[in-house]
């Protein structure tokens, strides 16, 4: 099956037709997993077709099961899966905040001539600080405070990435659909992990990531820390 093929049984699956004229594109699934919303019956069929389907299944599932039915049942309906209520220790939490330096390391640690820099900055963190409900809005809305060092953890992850991507292959489709959940490329990133080839030897390091997010948390590098506040 290739992409224009996927495209179409996936748009049959929700019973919708291609936008233009040309086919089947990433834009046409821009939302695409919402139409599963909230329990996500049905989209196991997603990925059928799909060699790794059922691993990627596996990864899905968790962020319907973080959405409550109740924000469901009036006329406005949530957009994006922004669930995570869950109450979290702030042990547990700087527990995951170590793991996510730890699987970062270990992705660049795969390709140090692209990542030397960025691995040096995540091996000077000397603290996961969880801040206080409220706290990490005003910095996420602080453009002009943006951290460089945070900044070349964020691109160095996402080229590396890219360099381990068939953009050919039947998925790839997929991509908007996957950075639409949450429009968060880390989470889109964890989702598809399955289908980065030669990255597997680095385990699952961005199951951390995705752990916070379904609890319901952002992160933030910043100044020699990693930041952990509630979204």
């Amino acid at each position: 099956m290739n992409q224009e093929e996927y495209g179409l049984y996936l748009l049959g699956l929700i019973e919708e037709e291609p936008y233009g004229e040309n086919g089947v594109t990433e834009d046409d699934l821009f939302g695409y997993f919402q139409s599963f919303m909230p329990g996500g019956t049905g989209v196991e069929k997603v990925f059928e077709p799909l060699e790794n389907g059922k691993e990627l299944l596996k990864r899905i599932r968790p962020v319907y099961d973080m959405l409550d039915p109740a924000d469901f049942e009036g006329e406005a309906v949530p957009g994006y899966f922004n669930g995570g209520r869950q109450d979290a220790a702030k042990e547990r939490l700087e527990e995951l905040g170590r793991e996510l330096i730890g699987g970062l390391r270990r992705i660049f640690a795969m390709a140090p001539e692209l990542a030397e820099e960025a691995d040096r900055v995540l091996a000077d963190i000397a603290e996961v600080e969880v801040l206080k409900p409220g706290a990490v809005a005003p910095i996420l809305g602080d453009f002009e405070a943006e951290d460089d060092e945070g900044s070349l953890i964020y691109e160095t992850l996402s080229d590396l990435i890219a360099e381990h991507t068939d953009y050919e292959e039947a998925p790839a489709i997929l991509s908007e659909a996957y950075y639409s959940i949450g429009c968060d490329y880390w989470l889109s990133y964890y989702l598809q992990w399955p289908r980065y080839r030669g990255l597997q030897s680095a385990g699952d390091p961005l199951r951390a990531y995705a752990e916070l997010y379904i609890l319901g948390y952002h992160v933030v590098f910043q100044q020699a820390k990693l930041l952990i506040g509630r979204r």
